[in-house]
């Protein structure tokens, strides 16, 4: 049985560490660390869920490089932008290496990748903390050296997981452009 939890926590931390490369990576570049600044204009937005609960926007607009013409525009298709945009809408954004990587810069756009971020290091640091605590604590005396560093572990999901939830809250409070 502990091969089993073994293996599936190393799954689990692989897909996660994935996960959390390519959230830090949209991270940085709507926080403007590196990338082409510029506008995107929406043309339009669709539904592309199936269903009425649920729903899926993808967006399609163009991409103009600050300081640049029409003609530099860049024409770029938003999968699962999570907001129905009017069309016409302009936002600030970022053009990562490939062009057709846009994201929205600025405080909401932090925001909106930031819950990817909290939760990647809430579930690594939470495997961590089982693969480095001991089996067994020792009552009534100092605890181990590999109990404290477990602890430390510890202390990362305990802010990660509230950092998740306030962005979640922030991203649900965000104004309609």
């Amino acid at each position: 049985m502990r091969v089993f939890g073994w293996v599936c926590g190393g799954i689990l931390a692989l897909v996660a560490a994935f996960w959390c490369v390519t959230a830090t990576a949209d991270l940085a570049l709507s926080a403007g660390v590196y990338g082409t600044p510029g506008t995107y204009k929406v043309e339009t937005c669709n539904d592309t869920s199936n269903t009425r609960k649920n729903s899926d926007y993808d967006c399609y607009g163009d991409f103009t490089p600050d300081g640049g013409s029409v003609g530099d525009a860049v024409y770029v298709h938003l999968k699962d932008t999570g907001h129905d945009y009017p069309d016409g809408t302009e936002f600030d954004a970022q053009q990562g290496i490939e062009p057709g990587t846009i994201q929205r810069v600025g405080f909401w756009g932090v925001v909106g990748e930031l819950w990817q971020v909290a939760v990647c290091v809430a579930v690594l640091a939470g495997l961590g903390y089982q693969a480095i605590k001991p089996r067994r604590e020792s009552h009534g005396r100092e605890p181990s050296r590999r109990q404290k560093v477990a602890n430390r572990v510890g202390y990362a999901v305990m802010v990660a997981i509230p950092v998740g939830i306030l962005s979640l809250i922030a991203m649900a409070a965000e104004p309609t452009p």
